[in-house]
């Protein structure tokens, strides 16, 4: 399974016929994960940004 195959919502075929709701539950705390994860790298890269030339007004208000 792919990060791609996370935020589209597609899933092996192998994990399809989970029963129970477990695959629901899987996919969605794995894509909370994701989302938590990408929102955390992309923090980071801002705030790596500071006191750069590429800080500007801009960087600082997405910050």
């Amino acid at each position: 399974m792919s990060f791609q195959d996370l935020e589209s919502g597609r899933l092996a075929t192998g994990r399809r016929n989970l029963i129970n709701g477990k695959q629901d539950t899987t996919q969605a705390v794995a894509s909370g994960v994701f989302q938590i994860n990408t929102a955390v790298a992309t923090f980071h890269r801002l705030v790596n940004s500071l006191g750069t030339p590429k800080d500007t007004p801009v960087l600082r208000e997405k910050l």
